[in-house]
C-alpha cells in the first residue's frame, strides 16, 4: 500500500490547508527576523475562502491515512490582481508539514500540482520563496526552476521574496525521488 494519498482540494478543504499554512509558516521562525510574524490563520482562512473559488485556483492536498501532510496550490497568473496573464500559472504554495520534510511527499504533491497546470493548458509557472528559505530554494532548482532575477523585500508576508520560473511545463510522473540503495547483505537474495 502506497504511504501517501493525493486528491484534489475543495473548499471544504480550506480550514485544513490554513492549518497546513500556519504549520508551515512556523518553520520560518528558524531563520526568519526574531521579530517577524506568522500571517495569522484567520487571516488566511478568509483570504483562501475570497479567492479559492473566484481565481481559478486548485490545490492537492496529500494525506498519510486520514491526517493531512501537506498541499501545494496554484492559480492562473494575475499581475496585481487584474486579468489572467496568458499562459502563465502561480504556484502560489507548496508546504509539508515538518515530520514529513524528506519523505518525498512534497515532490510528489509538486509533480502533481505542476501536472494540473499543463493539463489546464499553461505553457510555464512562477512562483514567490523566501531568500531566507534554503531548503525550498533548493528544492525548486532541483525540479528545474530557475530565479527570475525579480524580488519583493516589502510585502504581506514581511520576508524577502525571490522569484522563480519553470519553462515549458510538460506532464510528469509523480515518482518518488531518488533512494540510495543499500547494499545487500552477504548470503541474502537481493528483495
Amino acid at each position: 500500500m502506497a504511504r501517501f494519498t493525493f486528491r484534489a482540494a475543495t473548499t471544504a478543504d480550506l480550514g485544513t490547508i490554513a492549518d497546513n499554512l500556519v504549520a508551515g509558516f512556523m518553520t520560518y521562525r528558524s531563520w526568519a527576523d526574531v521579530r517577524w510574524k506568522p500571517p495569522d490563520r484567520l487571516e488566511m482562512l478568509t483570504g483562501l475562502v475570497q479567492r479559492f473559488p473566484r481565481d481559478g485556483s486548485w490545490a492537492v492536498i496529500a494525506f498519510e491515512g486520514r491526517e493531512p501532510v501537506g498541499h501545494a496550490a496554484a492559480r492562473p497568473e494575475h499581475p496585481g490582481d487584474v486579468r489572467p496573464l496568458g499562459g502563465l500559472a502561480r504556484l502560489a504554495h507548496l508546504f509539508v508539514r515538518e515530520p514529513y520534510w524528506g519523505s518525498g511527499v512534497a515532490h510528489e504533491l509538486h509533480a502533481h500540482i505542476v501536472d494540473g497546470m499543463a493539463q489546464r493548458g499553461f505553457e510555464g509557472a512562477r512562483l514567490w520563496t523566501p531568500a531566507g528559505q534554503a531548503r525550498a530554494r533548493a528544492f525548486y532548482a532541483r525540479r528545474g526552476w530557475r530565479p527570475t532575477g525579480a524580488s519583493d523585500p516589502s510585502n504581506e508576508l514581511g520576508v524577502e521574496l525571490l522569484e522563480y520560473e519553470l519553462e515549458p511545463l510538460s506532464l510528469t510522473p509523480p515518482t518518488p525521488p531518488e533512494r540510495r540503495s543499500l547494499p545487500a547483505r552477504r548470503g541474502s537474495a537481493p528483495a
